[in-house]
């Protein structure tokens, strides 16, 4: 025995090829520079992704899905064919100038959205923004179809966790308007899927995991509090203090340099002047001044001093009456609001300082009705969504959203768009989406079923499973679900970004146990490495039976 280590003794007999392949030689040099690199492993990764991605292996692996995924296509292509040049509402064209003009951070809304419309601002297409839009919900339904599969669900049960966000008409409507939310959705899918299937992620996954919430918490101002869900669920797994700091530095200093941006502009330290102004319109569904004693110069963003505040609250138990009643919303646009009147009108810090002083008293002196107000707006999300024929109700129609273009939309279209077009439908095809519409969606007692469900089965199996994969997937739903409501009104747009959580969740709760897919796996290893060396298929090795579980801490 010779006293050198391995790598030594086959560099000491290294004229044979077979020990040992030649050493690359890496070096580095200030100039000219010189930087060597071995993308070996990184190129063996892609050919096998590219592999794997295939026509002939997705038909041979994944036949239903793929068949499924084609099919939800052909809506989609309906939809750019029978509604031009995209739908709108009115916060579509405050998107579109904002995604023109970036000099200047908007104080109503963050420019995470604009950000991606200023990268394809050059092409002045808005059929361009929604197909990439539908590509991001396909992608979505992949996404949660190749998690489950990793996790050994059935085929079935995984293509059926991703038939709502392929196939749900008020998907698919989102993703053919010119608004935030399918790509805060996406962004937010992928952060979820990393930690998954890596559930003690590498520190460049966790600076990942961190850059994509910090951008979700600027397309959509509620994405912040998802990253409280992912660091308690980083704690968890015990990944380590460098992954947890390499996380939240990922997901603090990209938000801090916005807030800091943001404070160079308009004196505040923050990422809107909005988020007191949304949240007094929420307290105005149950804040009783009499109760609040409010100082006097907060006494005009009482609910009786606001214009056209109905004499008497619409009774508890009338679903019609709830759905009727004058929305935060109705107070928060009325054109003769207490900010667009006060001695500094406007959406600005003054304003918005005064509704998060007066929110914050409203919901200190009356917890309960604060939360009975937010549980109204869950409860009707499940029951009284399907078919409300009310306004922003994502539901295709024959005259548009916006029934007049003001000249300020007109305007940002044109130099988005080069247009000045509203929402036209084009026959037809948009006849097809309208008969599409009325029998293809996912029901709210279907997506309460599938929230209640998923909670139970990931309670009921905590200890075993994939239970704390589907709490982190669940959590993430019940976020995205409570949180806009919470801090503003119920809109059905912001609970659709639940939905694929909320099936990811349930098909979570519903896979093999870990121990018993790894058994299955070595199984199938064995039987495979006999089949090979006998030059035959491994038996058992059917469509969908080669798919390995996550790392398993």
């Amino acid at each position: 025995m010779s006293g050198l280590g391995t790598s030594q003794r086959r560099s000491a007999d290294g004229d044979s090829a077979g020990d040992s392949a030649p050493e690359r030689r890496r070096s580095w040099q200030l100039w000219p520079p010189e930087i060597s690199w071995d993308a070996g492993p990184l190129a063996a990764w892609a050919r096998g992704v590219g592999v794997r991605l295939t026509p002939v292996a997705l038909w041979r692996n994944h036949r239903m899905f793929t068949i499924v995924a084609c099919i939800s296509v052909i809506p989609r292509v309906i939809v750019a064919l029978g509604f031009s040049p995209a739908l709108f509402i009115q916060d579509s064209f405050d998107y579109m100038e904002e995604g023109v003009h970036l000099a200047r951070l908007s104080q109503l809304r963050p420019e995470g959205y604009p950000l991606l419309l200023k990268v394809l601002e050059p092409f002045h297409s808005l059929l361009l923004i929604t197909t990439l839009q539908h590509l991001m919900g396909i992608a979505l339904a992949t996404i949660v179809y190749a998690v489950l599969r990793r996790c050994r669900l059935p085929a079935w049960g995984a293509t059926l966790a991703a038939v709502p966000t392929l196939f749900d008409s008020r998907q698919i409507w989102l993703e053919s308007s010119i608004l935030p939310d399918t790509l805060f959705t996406f962004v937010l899918m992928i952060a979820v899927a990393i930690l998954i299937v890596r559930p003690r992620p590498a520190i460049w996954q966790a600076v990942i995991v961190g850059l994509l919430v910090a951008w979700a918490s600027i397309i959509r101002g509620n994405g912040a509090p998802v990253f409280v869900i992912i660091f308690i669920y980083l704690i968890i797994q015990r990944v380590g203090w460098r992954v947890l700091t390499a996380c939240l530095a990922a997901f603090a200093v990209p938000l801090a340099g916005y807030a800091l941006v943001f404070f160079s502009e308009w004196g505040q330290l923050n990422i809107t002047n909005s988020s007191g102004l949304f949240l007094w319109s929420r307290t105005m569904s149950f804040a009783n001044c009499a109760i609040i004693k409010p100082p006097a110069d907060l006494r005009a963003l009482c609910p009786d001093a606001q214009p056209d505040h109905p004499t008497s609250p619409a009774p508890p138990w009338s679903v019609s009456a709830l759905l009727n009643e004058r929305s935060p919303a109705d107070y928060l646009w009325a054109a003769d609001a207490w900010y667009r009147v006060d001695k500094d009108p406007g959406v600005n810090a003054h304003n918005n300082k005064l509704a998060m002083q007066f929110a914050e008293k409203a919901i200190e002196a009356q917890p309960v009705d604060y939360l009975k107000s937010v549980g109204e707006g869950v409860f009707l999300t499940f029951f009284a969504t399907d078919r409300s024929e009310a306004y922003l109700s994502d539901h295709f129609t024959v005259a548009p959203h916006v029934t007049t273009l003001a000249p300020y939309m007109k305007h940002d279209e044109v130099i988005y768009a080069h247009t000045t077009s509203n929402t036209h439908v084009v026959q037809p095809w948009a006849f097809f989406m309208f008969l599409y519409q009325l029998p293809v969606w996912f029901p709210g007692w279907v997506f309460f079923a599938v929230m209640v469900g998923g909670l139970v089965l990931l309670i009921a199996r905590w200890r075993r499973g994939w239970s704390k994969y589907a709490g982190l997937a669940w959590a993430v739903g019940v976020v995205n679900l409570v949180v806009p409501i919470a801090a503003h009104e119920l809109d059905y747009r912001y609970a659709l970004s639940a939905v694929p959580f909320a099936c990811l969740a349930l098909g979570l709760a519903l896979a093999p146990k870990p121990g018993a897919a790894a058994g299955a796996v070595g199984a199938g290893t064995a039987a495979g490495a006999g089949a090979a060396a006998a030059g035959a298929p491994a038996a058992g090795s059917g469509p969908d039976e080669a798919v390995s579980r996550p790392d398993v801490g």
